[in-house]
Order: C-alpha cells, then sequence, then structure tokens
C-alpha cells in the first residue's frame, strides 16, 4: 500500500505554497502558552487540499520526536508565527509518536488506532464509530474540520505530494 488513504500525502511546510504567509519557522504551543514543537508540516489531501493533522517535532520530551495534532484543534497566530492547540501538552503527551519514514507504509487501521489514541487523551467524551468508514471518519468529526485560517492554495499539488508529472 502506497499510503493510508489515497491521496493523503505529509507535506513539509517547505514544500507549501504559502504566498505572503510561509509556516516556517512556526512553533506549536498549549493553551497557557508552553511549546510543544516545531511545525515540520501537514498531512493533507493533496486531492482536494485539505488538511487533517500538522505535524510537529516535539525534541526530546516526547516518546518519539513527532506528533501528530488534529487540525481542528488548532488556531493560528501569524503575527506570533505559532499554531496554538486547544489542548495541553499533559494531553499530548498521551499521543502515539509518529514516525515520517513509516507513514507511507501505515495503514488506513494504523491511522484509526492513532486517532483513537488521540481522542482518548483530548476528548474523551467524543465517540468513535469504529464501523465508519474512514472517510466518514474525517468528514463528521471536529477534529478533522478544515480551519478558517487554512488556504486551499497553501497546498497546490506538486510532482512530490502527488507521485504524477504535472502537465502545465
Amino acid at each position: 500500500m502506497d499510503h493510508p488513504r489515497p491521496g493523503l500525502r505529509y507535506v513539509s511546510v517547505k514544500d507549501l505554497d504559502g504566498g505572503q504567509n510561509s509556516f516556517e519557522d512556526f512553533t506549536v504551543e498549549d493553551p497557557s502558552g508552553e511549546k510543544l514543537g516545531v511545525l515540520k508540516g501537514f498531512i493533507l489531501d493533496v486531492n482536494d487540499a485539505r488538511p487533517y493533522y500538522l505535524v510537529a517535532d516535539a525534541g526530546g520530551w516526547f516518546k518519539a520526536k513527532h506528533f501528530l495534532l488534529p487540525i481542528g484543534h488548532a488556531a493560528l497566530d501569524s503575527e506570533s508565527h505559532r499554531l496554538v492547540a486547544d489542548i495541553t501538552k499533559d494531553h499530548v503527551k498521551r499521543y502515539p509518536g509518529f514516525d515520517l519514514d513509516e507513514f507511507k507504509k501505515m495503514s488506513d487501521d494504523d491511522l484509526y488506532r492513532i486517532a483513537q489514541q488521540m481522542v482518548a487523551s483530548c476528548c474523551p467524551e467524543q465517540t468513535m464509530d469504529a464501523g465508519a468508514p474512514s472517510t466518514a471518519r474525517f468528514e463528521i468529526w471536529a477534529h478533522y474540520r478544515t480551519p478558517t485560517w487554512w488556504d486551499a492554495r497553501y497546498s497546490a499539488p506538486t510532482e512530490e505530494t502527488t507521485g504524477a508529472t504535472r502537465r502545465g
């Protein structure tokens, strides 16, 4: 399997087309301003330019170097070059680690297990329908609502993100 879902890709902040708004050198912080990590990229569906997760490098405090944060839990503070999570560092510490090198090998079931662990940590009152297809989960869970600050032009597909040759 190439990716967990067709079109789902990791896109580095360096590969985004932010125009005036670059995400390079952004931090990810919790509501109290405590640094959770440095923004490295996004997991997004390149077919519809929709983000699902931000990928942050947590450095040494996390059990793995990277973690995923569902996009619906992040607010943009572009003046301060940061994304502010609506959950605390203690909650994020219970998130599963994320290995960028393993992402292409992950199945939809692997992503679902990660989502379950996140929901159990940040939003235990949220119910998860294990029988729902993954596309339905991404459509209905608040965790994956596309934020108002996201511009679909950020993720203009490239040969690298789509795996296809661009035609001009």
